[in-house]
């Protein structure tokens, strides 16, 4: 059924390109000669500052199983992995466009991030993990603490991701 509401939800979607199949361009960090990454280049506080602000007036996501003491907001997260891992535009002033526009694109129909690995060894609540495990890259979690093993392993099960996963409840 076509409600107001799905209706607005689509159009969204539409307009920030959710959901679209891109392949970002990866730096093979093998290569001693490799070009410099977008965080490299220019890490885009900015456009992250406005999407953490937009996800903070949304409330908590139905993904976050548990309110974790120190938080962050999953954007800020997504935004430094795509910078971390994309291949720095020749013109540094575009490395905010490149990451703004491929925030809501979908990374894993096309496997662009699934050579790439990420180790979070103080996973705590998760938020590096689970938006690794959404960007399809391969992840590895550690924590002392068991609650956090618990609460990342729900977390990682609500995500249908093509990649596999490791985390350790201790170091």
């Amino acid at each position: 059924m076509a409600t107001p509401k799905n209706l607005f939800a689509k159009e969204v979607a539409r307009a920030v390109g959710a959901g679209k199949a891109i392949a970002l361009e990866t730096v093979d960090f093998n290569d001693p000669n490799r070009p410099k990454t977008c965080l490299e280049a220019d890490f885009t506080i900015l456009p992250v500052n406005q999407g953490a602000m937009i996800e903070g007036n949304a409330g908590k996501p139905i993904d976050q199983m548990s309110k974790w003491w120190a938080r962050r907001r999953s954007s800020v997260f997504r935004s430094i992995l795509i910078t971390a891992a994309g291949n720095a535009p020749e013109d540094p002033a575009h490395a905010a466009k490149l990451v703004w526009e491929n925030d809501s694109a979908n990374r894993q129909k096309k496997g662009a991030f699934f050579s790439l690995k990420v180790a979070d060894i103080f996973m705590g609540g998760g938020p590096t993990l689970v938006e690794a495990s959404r960007l399809g890259m391969q992840m590895t979690g550690n924590d002392l603490n068991p609650v956090a093993w618990f609460v990342v392993k729900q977390e990682r099960a609500q995500i249908a991701c093509a990649t596999p996963a490791s985390l350790s409840p201790r170091a």
